[in-house]
């Protein structure tokens, strides 16, 4: 999309999905642009976690003394999340990770 500021219209062309004007003009001070491009930022795969941060295996089955949180743990927000989420799942199981792990070593595991 080429923008111009001329006789109101900023559009070189007809946009594609039909927006012909912006609620502002671009008819004072300086403009700068940058390429934005997409990025991966939160892998959505990973090691499936139970509610105790500990890794379970294919069975649904503890795997003694394995825990996992933040981007190593999977599915903890289904298939997608929202952005800003992935901070959360990171300390919340991160603190239940190291809790239980503390539990077990004091029970002796």
């Amino acid at each position: 999309l080429i923008l111009f500021h001329a006789e109101s219209s900023i559009y070189s062309t007809k946009p594609e999905f039909g927006r012909e004007s912006f609620k502002q003009a671009l008819d004072t001070g300086k403009y700068y642009a940058i390429e934005v491009t997409p990025g991966i930022h939160h892998t959505m795969g990973g090691i499936a976690i139970n509610t105790k941060a500990q890794v379970i295996d294919n069975q649904g089955k503890v795997i003694p003394n394995l825990f996992a949180a933040g981007e190593a743990a999977g599915g903890v927000h289904g298939a997608n999340r929202l952005g800003g989420n992935s901070l959360a799942d990171i300390v919340t199981f991160g603190r239940i990770g190291a809790d239980e792990a503390v539990k077990e070593i004091k029970a002796g595991k």
